[in-house]
C-alpha cells in the first residue's frame, strides 16, 4: 500500500527553463527508469534498503540495475564518502550451491573488476573502466533507521496468521470429533451401521451419545482478530482501506486528516528516496558530459516531484488553478492536475497553440503591414 501510493506514478524532474535536462531524461525513457524506481521502492519497503548499480552498456549509454548483496566501504569523515564497493553473489554448479565460492564484483570510481572469490582467494576474470566520476553504487534507504515497512509489525502479523490458522485447525478437528457413548456398549453391527449409514438402532432409553468437541467462541476470536488488525495499521501508519468506516461521506479535509500519519510516512520515504535519485542524476550527467558535452547541472537546481495516486477532485483543483493564474507560474499550476505527466511539455504545447491561434486570427484580416501602407 505504501509503495503503490509513493511511487506508482512516474517521478517528475523540474528545473528552470534555461536548464536542459532532456539528454538525461531521454536515457531514462529508453530504459524505462520508472520500472526500476518501482522495484527499488519495493525492495526498500521489504528490506529497509537496496542498491543501484550504474554501468555503461554495449552502446555506450549509462544504464542502471538493482543489486542485492552489496558492501560499501566509506571513509571516516563526517560525510562518509564512498571509497569502493563489493557486490557478491552465490555460485551454483550443476544446480548445487558451491560452498565458500562467490561471484564477486569490485566497484571503484574509475574501474570495475569482475572475478570469483573461492576459499579466500580472488581470481580476476575481466575489468571495465567507469566514467561516472565516483563509485557508481547508490544506496537507497526506506527510513533513517533503514527499517522495512513490515519490521515494526512482524510480531503482530505473526499473531494474526497464528490466530487465523488456529481457527481453521479447530474447524478441521470438529469434523473428526470423537463420538462418546454413555450407558451402553455398541455391538460390531451397530458400529458398522454407524460407519456406513450414519445411524444407530436399539439404543437404551437411559443412554447418551454426543461428540467430544472444544467449545469455540467465535465472537471472542473476531474481537481479538479485529484488535490485532487495527494495531497493525496503527503502528505501520498505513490506513485500512477495507474499513467501512474509513471514508463514508467524509469531506476531503477529513479524509486527509485520517491519512495524516500515512502522509508523514510517505514524506519520510520521499526524502530518503530523493537523495538516491539526485545521486543517479549526477552520475548520468557526468557520463553524458564526457560523451556528448552535456553541461554539468548542479543537483540543487533540480526539484524532484512525487505524484501520489490518491483519488483527486480535478474540478476543485482546476478552480484553484484559475484563482492562482498570474500569481504562480503555469508549469507549477498544470503539474497539480492528476492526468498530467509532463507539465513542461504541456506548457510548451499550450504556448504553441496560442501562438498558432493568434496567427490564424490575424490572418483573417489579411496582411496588416500591407494595410498600413
Amino acid at each position: 500500500m505504501a509503495t503503490g501510493f509513493f511511487i506508482s506514478e512516474p517521478v517528475d524532474y523540474q528545473v528552470e527553463k534555461a536548464i536542459n535536462l532532456e539528454p538525461v531524461l531521454d536515457v531514462y525513457k529508453i530504459q524505462t527508469i520508472n520500472k526500476l524506481d518501482t522495484r527499488i521502492a519495493k525492495n526498500c519497503s521489504k528490506k529497509g534498503r537496496t542498491f543501484e548499480y550504474i554501468y555503461s552498456d554495449k552502446n555506450a549509454n549509462p544504464k542502471s540495475c538493482v543489486l542485492d548483496n552489496v558492501i560499501i566501504f566509506r571513509d571516516n569523515t563526517v560525510e562518509h564518502n564512498k571509497l569502493c564497493a563489493i557486490s557478491y553473489d552465490y555460485v551454483y554448479e550443476n544446480n548445487k550451491l558451491v560452498r565458500n565460492k562467490y561471484s564477486l564484483k569490485k566497484i571503484m570510481p574509475d574501474e570495475t573488476i569482475n572475478g570469483t572469490f573461492y576459499n579466500g582467494v580472488f581470481n580476476e576474470t575481466d575489468s571495465d573502466y567507469t566514467f561516472f566520476g565516483e563509485v557508481p553504487i547508490i544506496e537507497y534507504i526506506n527510513t533513517e533507521e533503514k527499517q522495512g515497512d513490515y519490521e515494526p509489525v512482524i510480531s503482530l502479523i505473526d499473531a494474526y496468521n497464528l490466530l487465523q490458522s488456529d481457527r481453521l485447525n479447530d474447524k478441521e478437528q470438529l469434523v473428526d470429533a470423537i463420538l462418546c457413548v454413555y450407558g451402553m456398549s455398541m455391538t460390531p453391527e451397530q458400529k458398522e451401521l454407524l460407519k456406513e449409514k450414519r445411524m444407530l438402532v436399539n439404543i437404551p432409553p437411559d443412554a447418551k451419545i454426543e461428540y467430544l468437541t472444544k467449545a469455540l467462541n467465535e465472537a471472542d476470536n473476531d474481537v481479538l482478530r479485529g484488535v490485532i488488525e487495527q494495531d497493525i495499521h496503527k503502528i505501520s501508519m498505513v490506513p485500512n482501506m477495507s474499513d467501512v468506516n474509513f471514508a463514508g461521506n467524509s469531506s476531503g479535509v477529513a479524509i486527509k486528516f485520517k491519512l495524516l500519519a500515512f502522509l508523514y510516512l510517505i514524506k519520510n520515504k520521499e526524502r530518503c528516496f530523493e537523495e538516491g535519485l539526485l545521486d543517479r542524476f549526477r552520475m548520468y550527467n557526468y557520463f553524458l558530459n564526457i560523451k556528448s558535452n552535456m553541461p554539468i547541472i548542479p543537483t540543487h537546481e533540480i526539484d524532484i516531484v512525487f505524484k501520489h495516486s490518491l483519488p483527486s477532485n480535478d474540478l476543485e483543483i482546476a478552480q484553484t488553478i484559475s484563482y492562482l493564474d498570474g500569481k504562480v507560474d503555469n508549469e507549477t499550476l498544470i503539474s497539480q492536475l492528476s492526468f498530467i505527466k509532463d507539465a513542461s511539455e504541456i506548457t510548451e504545447i499550450v504556448k504553441k497553440e496560442k501562438e498558432s491561434n493568434t496567427m490564424k486570427y490575424l490572418g483573417q484580416f489579411g496582411d496588416i503591414n500591407n494595410q498600413d501602407e
